[in-house]
């Protein structure tokens, strides 16, 4: 019995054995032929379990959130600038901007002046966990305690791009800085719908406005910049066109490359941003408005008080501009209700030198309005010209010409004498580089820093002014100051006694068939024969018909003075 009872449990163990050899073998050759099938097939063999993707696992939103949260935070800063201590909303802008993306690098610059620090502004943000303290001021004051470095605001600037903001913003989610990083990241390939990527290391040329929800539409928001320094002269031409946009009016957010701003001789400079658009301009960087906006904060400069102290302290910057450019001759081309065409230059009215947000009305049906404003020149200030030095001032080793300021007050004073001489009857003629400048243009030369008008010295007593001003210097009723030259027997006329912008009046003597000069000395004092001055020619010159010798190119060519070849002589009367 014992024996029986072994050889049922060998039995039973010899055939568990085979059905589990039987069930592996069938089990292994089922993987086998799925293996070799998919192998002939070209599927993956190695497929990714469900809910994992071909970058790894999937990422649940809280996932994704942080990482673009942490994609804008490496690629921006936010810099406010241009912002006023007395009257500022920054505190709760930052915050929404942090409640957003938390640890965004954020850089408030500071105006060293009492005007712009005080009251000083202090920010404390209660830190939830993972938060850090990324908020950080500093001020642009000269400090000799600082290093170069420390002084430097880009050095504080660790991003590729810096997102410079007007005070009073909300920012309600992150799409739109998301949505301003993709448009930067990206440029126009070979196609015109074809988008690139921009490379890391490439710097990008281009500046991206951003404008706020709150501007008003009724005013137009671009303006063309033209810069003739040459000339001293900056000309803005209101736009309704925002692929090209020199100067953004109203306001907005740029969004430009770190490296571009480093390039600039003075990136933050008030006043702000529009100093900031002619070095752009300056350095060729293009301009582009995002289609869409930021939300406003709260309303600022709303009492009388405030808006007048920020407007004095924006009068002063642009002042300050425009003497750091040196630009004496502003023209605006604008439209507006009830304006005229145009505006000559010589009866512009003074406007203010701020360019605002009412710079020109969006409705281009209106009349084009051209306002011209002269800086410098006046009657209480010395003029712009400066002392001479072998006939050539010193904006002529600038590369420049006469200021148009200048320009335009010895256009005056010329009038003026004109009219003087003509109503008491004194026979005068054009003389010496201003009749070359008639002859060849009939306008005034850009290099001209004087004009000489030659009279015949019988004359002078005809004239009260000049009478007077034999003795002593005379002032007439409308503010010119009459003066006889120390250095020789000539008279000058300035615009004013300060402002010694001026016609020269150089007296000549007929005798027989000689005109000789009556007192005064140099290469003007040429004798010449007085067949010149009989008949008397006329030449047209500032819009005007002026008095002149006849057969003039001959004339000046006997006082060494080439008038170019395709000039026209005058007519005889």
């Amino acid at each position: 019995m014992k024996i029986f009872r072994l050889r049922s449990v060998k039995l039973l163990l010899v055939g568990f054995i085979i059905v589990n050899l039987v069930f592996f073998y069938y089990t292994w050759n089922t993987f086998l032929w799925r293996r070799i099938s998919r192998a002939l097939t070209g599927e993956d063999a190695d497929a990714k379990p469900k809910g994992e993707t071909a970058h790894g696992p999937k990422l649940s939103p809280k996932d994704k959130a942080r990482n673009a949260n942490k994609h804008i935070r490496k690629s921006i800063t936010i810099v406010f600038y241009g912002h006023y201590n007395f009257e500022q909303d920054l505190r709760p802008s930052i915050d929404s901007i942090l409640d957003v993306v938390p640890n965004m690098p954020i850089l408030v610059l500071q105006e060293g002046a009492a005007e712009y620090a005080y009251p000083p502004i202090s920010f404390e943000r209660n830190l939830t966990s993972g938060e850090e303290q990324t908020v950080h001021f500093m001020s642009l004051a000269f400090d000799v305690r600082r290093t170069r470095e420390q002084l430097n605001p880009l050095a504080a600037i660790h991003t590729k791009y810096a997102l410079l903001m007007p005070d009073s913003v909300r920012l309600s989610s992150k799409n739109l800085l998301q949505k301003i990083l993709r448009e930067m990241n990206t440029k126009s390939g070979k196609g015109q719908a074809q988008r690139v990527t921009v490379a890391p290391e490439e710097q990008v040329r281009r500046l991206l406005l951003i404008p706020f929800a709150g501007n008003p539409k009724t005013f137009s928001s671009c303006a063309k910049l033209n810069l003739d320094l040459p000339n001293w002269t900056m000309e803005l031409e209101a736009r309704n066109d925002s692929t090209h946009c020199d100067l953004f009016l109203q306001k907005h957010a740029i969004l430009i490359d770190v490296a571009a701003l480093g390039a600039m001789p003075e990136p933050f400079a008030l006043p702000f941003p529009e100093m900031l658009y002619v070095q752009a301009k300056i350095a060729n960087l293009t301009t582009s408005v995002f289609p869409q906006s930021f939300l406003e904060g709260r309303r600022l400069f709303a009492s009388f008080h405030t808006k007048q102290r920020r407007l004095e302290l924006r009068r002063r910057q642009f002042r300050e501009m425009y003497k750091k450019l040196q630009i004496k001759r502003l023209v605006r081309r604008t439209h507006k209700l009830g304006g005229k065409a145009a505006a000559r230059e010589g009866n512009w009215q003074p406007h203010s030198p701020v360019l605002d947000a009412q710079f020109s009305y969006s409705n281009f049906s209106l009349p084009a309005v051209t306002d011209i404003d002269l800086f410098g020149c006046e009657r209480t200030t010395k003029s712009c010209i400066g002392s001479v030095y072998n006939s050539r001032p010193f904006y002529y080793y600038l590369g420049k010409h006469t200021p148009p300021c200048c320009l335009d007050k010895l256009k005056t004073t010329f009038n003026h004498v004109l009219e003087e001489f003509e109503n008491v009857g004194i026979r005068y003629w054009l003389d010496n580089y201003a009749l070359k400048s008639a002859i060849e243009s009939n306008q005034l030369s850009p290099d001209a820093y004087d004009i000489d008008i030659s009279f015949n010295v019988q004359d002078l007593e005809r004239s009260n002014a000049m009478k007077k001003s034999q003795s002593k210097p005379h002032v007439d009723n409308e503010g010119f100051y009459w003066i006889k030259a120390t250095d020789g027997h000539y008279f000058r006329v300035q615009f004013s006694k300060v402002n010694q912008v001026g016609v020269n009046l150089l007296p000549y003597e007929i005798s027989g068939n000689e005109v000789r000069a009556s007192g005064f000395f140099g290469w003007k004092a040429a004798t010449f024969a007085s067949d010149y001055l009989h008949p008397m020619s006329t030449v047209l010159f500032l819009g005007k018909s002026i008095m002149c010798p006849n057969n003039v190119l001959e004339y000046l060519e006997a006082k060494n003075i080439k008038v170019k070849s395709d000039s026209l002589a005058p007519e005889e009367e």
